[in-house]
């Protein structure tokens, strides 16, 4: 991986912070991420939220861990809204 792969998904996070942050939730606090093997990690986010997937490294895995948590969450709330 090189430096400019590395500067990409350190902003690809970045931008995804003040999301996390208005759910009250902190990027790097309330989750971690962990390589499970080559280009393949996990993230454990809050409430139990597990994401496995492929990743160049753990800032991605953390940028890819906490949109998929949002588009959970975003998810329930449609439901919740409809019923």
């Amino acid at each position: 991986m090189t430096d400019i792969d590395t500067a990409f998904t350190r902003l690809l996070l970045k931008q995804i912070v003040p999301t996390v942050r208005k759910a009250g939730k902190s990027v790097f606090k309330d989750a971690w991420v962990w390589r499970a093997s080559r280009q393949v990690w996990e993230f454990h986010g809050p409430d139990g939220f597990y994401w496995y997937g492929r990743a160049y490294n753990a800032y991605e895995a953390r940028y890819k861990g906490w949109s998929a948590w949002i588009s959970k969450r975003e998810l329930a709330r449609e439901k919740e809204a409809v019923t």
